[in-house]
């Protein structure tokens, strides 16, 4: 099954899912068992959502795939609504909906799952720890919870600003690359020497450590992709260089 599955080089992975995988295992009980029933497991691996400004660089089969993929997820999230729907009004008067599983044909192949009352859903995302990806970390669940129809359930506290303890008692100024402001970043790069057009007043280091290095290149490079293969791999090495003093630093202070 795995080498069905499409895979290709994107800005944001370098062997990104461009296809859905589906296996499904069909049980059926002997044939002696007159009050057994036949069921169905559907195991989907989904391509992950892609934004927009993550797709912006891809050549135009990359975007048709891209939109194709989305598209699918849509449809998917739009039968589970609409089946979630016709099981709260069970018993009212009120005429059962449509769900639109023609729309795409994943959701084809799932007509059966939207038809059958009994059928159950689990819904699993995977995501990254890393700090530089917590905005696609976010979209990840917040996808996952509307695919699963639990928006209801998502709740945004305040914005916090949080600091490590070694700041709070001024044992260290280090501070990571996705906290630089813009001139920040400008004097990194002139102190590690690295070659790039004037940055953009909108670009600090929390927008900076979200590019590819195929939009570096457009942004801060002048085209060059080898200057912006040495600033994303630099900005990366900084960042992980940061994290463990500060983790180190955290792990002294509890002491």
């Amino acid at each position: 099954g795995k080498s069905r599955r499409a895979t290709a080089s994107t800005d944001v992975n370098s062997v990104s899912s461009r296809s859905h995988a589906v296996c499904q295992i069909e049980l059926i009980p002997p044939s002696n068992d007159k009050n057994g029933k036949r069921g169905v497991l559907t195991l989907i691996d989904a391509a992950g959502s892609e934004r927009k400004n993550d797709s912006m660089y891809h050549t135009s089969e990359r975007q048709k795939e891209s939109t194709d993929i989305n598209e699918s997820l849509w449809a998917l999230k739009e039968c589970i609504r609409v089946k979630a729907l016709n099981e709260e009004e069970d018993g009212s008067e009120k005429k059962r909906l449509v769900i639109p599983y023609r729309n795409s044909n994943l959701t084809r192949l799932l007509q059966e799952s939207f038809e059958r009352k009994d059928a159950k859903l689990c819904v699993v995302a995977t995501v990254t720890p890393n700090a530089t990806d917590t905005e696609h970390t976010m979209e990840s669940l917040k996808t996952v919870c509307t695919i699963a129809g639990t928006t209801k359930n998502i709740t945004e506290g305040n914005v916090r600003t949080c600091f490590p303890s070694s700041l709070k008692h001024g044992k260290s100024k280090l501070v990571a690359p996705k906290c630089w402001t813009n001139d920040q970043l400008a004097r990194w790069l002139e102190k590690k020497r690295i070659s790039f057009t004037k940055i953009p007043d909108d670009v600090d280091g929390r927008v900076v450590m979200h590019m590819s290095a195929i939009q570096l290149r457009a942004r801060l490079c002048d085209g060059n992709i080898q200057i912006a293969d040495n600033i994303f791999k630099a900005l990366r090495n900084e960042s992980d260089r940061v994290d463990l003093i500060l983790r180190e630093e955290r792990k002294k202070a509890r002491r």
